[in-house]
């Protein structure tokens, strides 16, 4: 009777860190994808280009696309519908937050020059 009891309870165990893996996993799953964002009073070059949000080693990660290349993101936060992150443009570090909205994203980034709108829609 204890070792059926046993088994039982670890059942339960075994399901329930399950499920609390599967909802990490499915948090973050509407932000993944592309993100074609415009700010358009932003320096040439720097105007229009991609969000590109994906899972990497369990962790969401993501990487700005532009024309003549890529820029590194640090300090991804995604907390409900809330994104932040910060980023290296010619030697300045540059702030980004938006809020979700369904396949929309809109915020403010922060830089040197001041603070500009963002808009991004997801592809």
């Amino acid at each position: 009777m204890k070792i059926q009891i046993s088994k039982i309870v670890l059942l339960f165990v075994m399901m329930f860190f399950s499920g609390i893996q599967l909802q990490a996993e499915v948090k973050n799953k509407p932000m993944t994808g592309e993100w074609a964002y415009e700010v358009s009073d932003a320096p040439y070059g720097y105007q229009k280009g991609t969000l590109v949000f994906s899972e990497k080693e369990g962790k969401t990660v993501c990487v700005v696309k532009l024309e003549a290349g890529e820029l590194t993101v640090s300090d991804l936060k995604i907390e409900k519908d809330k994104v932040s992150f910060a980023t290296m443009v010619d030697g300045n570090s540059i702030k980004v937050e938006m809020i979700r909205k369904k396949d929309k994203l809109t915020g403010t980034v922060e830089s040197p020059e001041g603070p500009k709108a963002i808009n991004a829609v997801k592809k």
